[in-house]
């Protein structure tokens, strides 16, 4: 670990959305989200939407998030404002859903400019951990988001519908 790198630990609901909102407000282009159910506690709050809608204003073109859900139907059903979000700024996040053998007890993680994550295990709650200034460590966290990435598919559940 180096001097800088600085361990992250949650153990509620209310610390995990404020780790994450720390790491997005830090966020210069670009962020990855993997999370099975894209969890309501931590994603669909104003200050989280905030701090991604922030991050798109101050990157521009450079600006791009991606999110990985397990199935969006609930997301869809119940009016996830992170998916109006993306919705709204379509050229810059992206939402797609895992492929089967991806969703299976799949990580809930972030990952911040390959430089910082915070994850959280299947079925461990909100119980995570994390390191900011862990480029080393995050990038390892990117790449099994791309390879997530690279099988899953966008559903036409999430997107809009111009009639």
């Amino acid at each position: 670990m180096s001097a800088d790198e600085e361990v992250i630990g949650t153990t509620g609901g209310e610390d995990a959305r404020s780790w994450v909102l720390r790491l997005l407000e830090q966020a210069h282009h670009e962020v990855d989200i993997q999370s099975p159910n894209l969890d309501s506690q931590i994603y669909d709050q104003g200050e989280v939407l905030a701090a991604i809608r922030q991050l798109v204003v101050n990157a521009g073109r450079r600006a791009r998030v991606r999110i990985l859900v397990g199935d969006c139907a609930p997301m869809v059903q119940r009016g996830h404002r992170l998916l109006e979000l993306s919705r709204q700024l379509s050229s810059y996040i992206e939402i797609r859903e895992l492929a089967a053998e991806d969703a299976t007890d799949a990580a809930a993680f972030i990952v911040v400019d390959r430089a910082h994550y915070l994850r959280w295990e299947s079925g461990a709650g909100y119980r995570g951990t994390g390191r900011r200034q862990a480029r080393g460590r995050a990038a390892r966290w990117h790449r099994a988001f791309n390879d997530c990435w690279e099988r899953a598919h966008s559903p036409a559940a999430l997107r809009r519908l111009h009639l």
